[in-house]
């Protein structure tokens, strides 16, 4: 829905007032335009919702109100996911895993300011995920814990020192390191079902050589259509509780079909993933 300027400087100029404490209806341009930012938000929170019910426009007012509300709700939503999922979390000896979710998070939860500022990011969420984020505020964050959520799901679903053993074989000071685990171990466990090897055994240079013929049998896009399938399949598996996960593994497939075609290229298997 669209609202005029009209419809909405009644919504800032109440919000101005909680802002000064009812002391002054005035604030800088750049506070106003942030305050019309938090109403735009709001208003945004309640379209996503409303959209798929109704059609009819509400007015203004009630739209922030509305929208306001499912912020909040949003927020108990992901600090309740939050708790939950930093009882079991581990980051596999990575400091900047460790210190996003222990510390940067924590960090959001404490300072987001769902009156004033909810279009703020607060942190920097320095830890990549697989799949963009896109978003901005509680919505962003909301994604974000929920991809971590997942990756420990994935990886916490196999023997920590088999784990941390893969991420200590594909680089020896990953625990300085500033790209995403999950991906590394994953596609671990998917080069290993290209050649038919069950994870956790010992591995020898002639895998490599089976794991060059099978990528060469493929082209990037059937082998896209190969990794989906054995995604699909080991998902539905072994978390067939868990259905995002495939969505949020398969997010990466083009990447590494790719880095696959052009290890098999240059002769460097050994540096794209773990056997």
């Amino acid at each position: 829905m669209e609202y005029t300027l009209e419809e909405l400087l009644p919504i800032v100029a109440k919000l101005t007032e909680r802002y000064t404490s009812g002391e002054s209806t005035s604030v800088t341009y750049e506070r106003a335009n942030r305050l019309m930012g938090a109403v735009l938000y709001c208003i945004g929170e309640n379209e996503k919702e409303n959209a798929l019910v109704s059609n009819a426009k509400v007015p203004a007012k009630e739209a922030y109100r509305l929208g306001y509300e499912k912020v909040i709700e949003k927020v108990k939503r992901t600090q309740e996911r939050y708790n939950t999922m930093i009882l079991s979390f581990c980051a596999y000896g990575n400091e900047n895993y460790h210190d996003t979710v222990t510390k940067a998070l924590p960090a959001f939860f404490r300072y987001y300011d769902v009156l004033f500022a909810p279009q703020d990011m607060v942190i920097t969420m320095d830890y990549p995920v697989l799949c963009p984020i896109g978003k901005s505020g509680i919505d962003a964050v909301e994604k974000y814990v929920a991809y971590i959520d997942l990756e420990q799901k994935f990886m916490g679903a196999f023997p920590k020192e088999y784990v941390y053993g893969i991420f200590r074989r594909f680089q020896r000071d990953y625990e300085k390191q500033f790209y995403n685990l999950c991906s590394i171990f994953y596609r671990h466990v998917l080069g290993c079902m290209l050649i038919g090897k069950k994870p956790g055994v010992e591995n020898d240079r002639a895998e490599y050589m089976k794991l060059e013929k099978a990528v060469s049998r493929y082209s990037k896009g059937q082998l896209e259509i190969a990794l989906d399938t054995m995604i699909c399949c080991m998902v539905r598996e072994k978390w067939r509780m868990v259905p995002e996960l495939e969505d949020y593994l398969r997010a990466d497939v083009s990447n590494f079909a790719a880095d696959l075609v052009l290890a098999v290229e240059n002769d460097h298997l050994a540096r794209i993933v773990v056997l």
